[in-house]
Parts: structure tokens; C-alpha cells; sequence
């Protein structure tokens, strides 16, 4: 099938180059640039834009994968602190935030954060903790959304420094998360999902079973009491209906259930397939 070009270069909207750039070294890092070219067509044809052709969209692939990579993608350790301008008073966040990156099976182990992650973290913090501490996550959930927020922001900023902008144009994220005090919409979490290649979702999904029975202790002891019968059940079929049809089929669900809703399922949820998504390296 032939599609018409739009052009190279400046002649394709900005909006598109940035999701071209983000997918290429961030959201589907790992795709053949082929098979990417092919889906990026798809994704941009329901913005409503004109797609390049996958000539094109195969040579952008490329160019931006094979840029040299910022030094602000090298780990982060706390002797980069005074160097990169991050507060000292960020550092136990930043090593709880290590910790919870660590592989599983290595005891005593640090994942990594990069630099640029590091100094998202610091920026955001002080407007994140606000809003996370209402939550009824416990604290290593708190902290996994903050990283979730500040993956955001340094995705956003590695792109635009590829696109030569003067500065991350962050306008729709600051509303998204800041504007109002539930920054983790329904919305925005199927969208975090829905960017996420098929074949992830359903590791991710394949993985989050283990975390059924620790969810009804967690909800028992943020409650103070057993659980109902009709709580369990909620539960239970909040786990089914995520694994069998995904973020917008627990959505409807939530919105439904008013004991699904007071009890901020859609959140933890996300939380924990979020959690999931991060150990296992997808981002």
C-alpha cells in the first residue's frame, strides 16, 4: 500500500517527530526498526496525521538509536551528586528507589537509575510527595509512581534534546500530573498501558498473579480489620478482570463498583503492573 510522504525533517509536525524519537529509543527500544516503522504508521495515522513512509520512518529509527548517548544516561551513584547540581537530602529517596530496581535474586544488590532519572527525581519530588502520601500505597508504591513521574519528564527531556529544542516543552505532563489532585487518572494509566507492545502487557500480566494474596493483606491492614465477603470478592475479580482484558476492561469495571472505586483499585492495580514493568526492565 502506498502512502503519501509528508516530507523530511522540519516538514513533519513536531508532535510526530516526538513520538518517532520517544518510541524509537525509549517506549520500543528493543523493536526491530522495521517492524516499528510499520506500528508508528498505525499510531500516527490515528492521530490523524500523514504518515511518512516506512523508508522514512526506518531512517529516523536509526538516527535517533545510533546518537551518541548523553552522560546523563551513565548511572547514577552518589558521588555524581555535587557534579550534576542533585541535592544530598534526595539520596535516601534516590537509593530506596535502587533498591526497589534491584534484580530479585540478588540479595543486597542496587539497580540503576541514570543521572537524568536522578535529577528528575530530585526536581519532582517535592510535588509528587504531597500527592503519593494521600495514596493508600504503601511507601515502596509511592515510590515507584514517583519514578513512573520522573521517567516522564527525562523521556520527554532525552527527546527533546534530540529534536535541538531549547528546553522539554512539559506543558501537557505538568497538567496531567499537577493540575488537579487525582494526577493518576483513570485515563492517563490506560494510556501508560496502551503504549505498552502487546507482548509486554501480557508478561507483565503473566507476572502479577503473585501479588493477589499480598493486595488483601495490604488492603486488611490499611483497613485495620478483615476483609467482607463481598471486599474479597472485589479483589478477586479485580485480578480476573485485568489479566483477561486488560487497563480499560478493570476501568469500566472501577467505574461500576463503587466498592472497586473507594477502595482506589484502578490505582493499585497500575501500581503493581507498573512495579512489574519496571523489574523487569520494560519501559
Amino acid at each position: 500500500m502506498n502512502r503519501r510522504r509528508t516530507g523530511r525533517g522540519p516538514k513533519i509536525p513536531n508532535e510526530v517527530r516526538q513520538l518517532i524519537i520517544s518510541q524509537a529509543i525509549y517506549d520500543s527500544k528493543t523493536m526491530p526498526r522495521r517492524a516499528l516503522a510499520v506500528r508508528l504508521q498505525e499510531l500516527i495515522e490515528r492521530m490523524g496525521e500523514v504518515s511518512p513512509t516506512e523508508d522514512t520512518l526506518a531512517r529516523m529509527i536509526s538516527e535517533a538509536r545510533n546518537k551518541q548517548p548523553s552522560e546523563l544516561e551513565k548511572p547514577w551513584s552518589i558521588g555524581a551528586c555535587a557534579q550534576y547540581n542533585i541535592p544530598t537530602d534526595i539520596i535516601p529517596i534516590l537509593i530506596k528507589i535502587q533498591k526497589l530496581k534491584a534484580v530479585e535474586d540478588e540479595e543486597g544488590s542496587l539497580g540503576e537509575i541514570t543521572i537524568r532519572e536522578a535529577r528528575w527525581i530530585a526536581r519532582l519530588y517535592p510535588a509528587v510527595e504531597p500527592l503519593i502520601s494521600k495514596s493508600a500505597f504503601d511507601d515502596d508504591r509511592k515510590l515507584l509512581w514517583l519514578l513512573f513521574i520522573a521517567d516522564n519528564y527525562a523521556q520527554r527531556e532525552r527527546v527533546s534534546e534530540q529534536m535541538n529544542e531549547q528546553y522539554p516543552n512539559t506543558s501537557d505532563l505538568d497538567v496531567l500530573y499537577f493540575a488537579s489532585e487525582d494526577f493518576l487518572s483513570n485515563d492517563a494509566l490506560v494510556s501508560w498501558w496502551d503504549a505498552i507492545p502487546p507482548e509486554y502487557q501480557q508478561n507483565i500480566l503473566d507476572a502479577i498473579e503473585e501479588e493477589r494474596t499480598i493486595t488483601h493483606e495490604d488492603i486488611k491492614q490499611h483497613k485495620g480489620r478483615p476483609l467482607s465477603s463481598e471486599e474479597t470478592k472485589m479483589i478477586d475479580d479485580c485480578f480476573d478482570i485485568v489479566k483477561s482484558g486488560g487497563l480499560v476492561a478493570l476501568r469500566e469495571f472501577v467505574n461500576q463498583s463503587s466498592l472497586a472505586k473507594e477502595n482506589g483499585m484502578m490505582h493499585i492495580i497500575t501500581s503493581i503492573l507498573y512495579s512489574k514493568a519496571v523489574s523487569g526492565g520494560i519501559k
